[in-house]
């Protein structure tokens, strides 16, 4: 898992780079008056930008880098930090499913109604929504994994959140 976790660091991390260079290149263009620097740029950029943030959230799942009611973690003893954990996990499970079949849902409408983006490359939108249930779906993933491995260490790892295992 830990290179499923690579890969989705380095493609965002990636386009989320490459969107920059983009835009910053479209600027430039725009500046020289060249036809070249047209509105599919942005268009194009933001395409990367929602992709690259939306795959880098299952790598922030993996490692347990939601945000979390600390506060209150640190208040309690190891039980009920373990079933906070299980209940988050199983919260954040459900709650990616959800929003994976919704996010399908608005795929497949974009693409039935042959929705387009608003520059001259009429990239159909079903692209740009698809980012949505594929983040969802591999952060679902991940926290079935977490779930999973609380579950195998059982509540053993003494309630300071070391019970994630690094091969997620």
């Amino acid at each position: 898992m830990r290179v499923l976790k690579s890969i989705e660091s380095y493609v965002g991390g990636i386009l989320v780079l490459a969107a920059l260079v983009l835009f910053l290149s479209g600027m430039v263009l725009r500046l020289m008056s060249s036809p070249l620097g047209g509105d599919w740029v942005a268009e194009v950029s933001i395409y990367m930008v929602a992709w690259g943030l939306l795959l880098s959230a299952a790598g922030c799942v993996a490692e347990g880098e939601h945000v979390r009611a600390d506060f209150f973690l640190r208040m309690v003893g190891p039980r009920t930090h373990f079933f906070a954990d299980i209940l988050a996990a199983l919260a954040g499970l459900v709650f990616c499913l959800v929003l994976a079949w919704f996010g399908y849902k608005v795929v497949a409408f974009a693409f039935a109604w042959d929705e387009r983006g608003p520059s001259y490359l009429q990239i159909p939108t079903g692209y740009y929504h698809a980012a949505l249930p594929v983040s969802m779906g591999l952060c679902a993933v991940r926290y079935l994994f977490v779930l999973i491995e609380l579950l195998r260490v059982g509540g053993g790892g003494g309630g300071d959140g070391s019970t994630q295992s690094e091969e997620l």
